[in-house]
């Protein structure tokens, strides 16, 4: 199974894991870090650690911005890590997807998916007024 990491400022990741498990029943395999009161190198060993202990063999990290700490923190920690992504912009539509078709797809192609799901996802509903 490939397994995930929610990688987000603040509590946003938790808080969305726990709605994915609201949804989902009890989710192995997702986990939330926050970057909260951590440097940068301390963010970047907990992604480190999460590799080691939890996605040896690669796994996705979803990070709530791109080009954010946690961004930079995501791609020092996995630094030469292989069969691993990296997604930002971390929705709702993205964990439900990812949680739902990991076991079912490869990695490179439950990656597709997410990322065509967080767009479908992104949309005005109704008309502004």
């Amino acid at each position: 199974m490939i397994q995930g990491l929610v990688l987000t400022h603040g509590a946003i990741g938790a808080e969305m894991v726990k709605v994915v498990e609201l949804i989902m029943g009890p989710v192995e395999g997702l986990r939330a870090d926050s970057n909260q009161g951590r440097s940068a190198r301390d963010t970047a060993s907990a992604v480190a650690t999460w590799l080691a202990d939890h996605a040896p063999d690669g796994g996705v990290i979803f990070i709530d911005d791109y080009g954010g700490s946690c961004a930079s923190a995501a791609c020092l920690g996995a630094e030469g890590a292989e069969n691993l992504a990296v997604i930002s912009g971390v929705n709702l539509a993205m964990l439900l997807t990812f949680v739902s078709w990991r076991e079912d797809l490869d990695k490179d192609e439950l990656v597709q998916r997410i990322v065509d799901k967080a767009r479908q996802a992104v949309t005005v509903v109704g008309a502004p007024r």
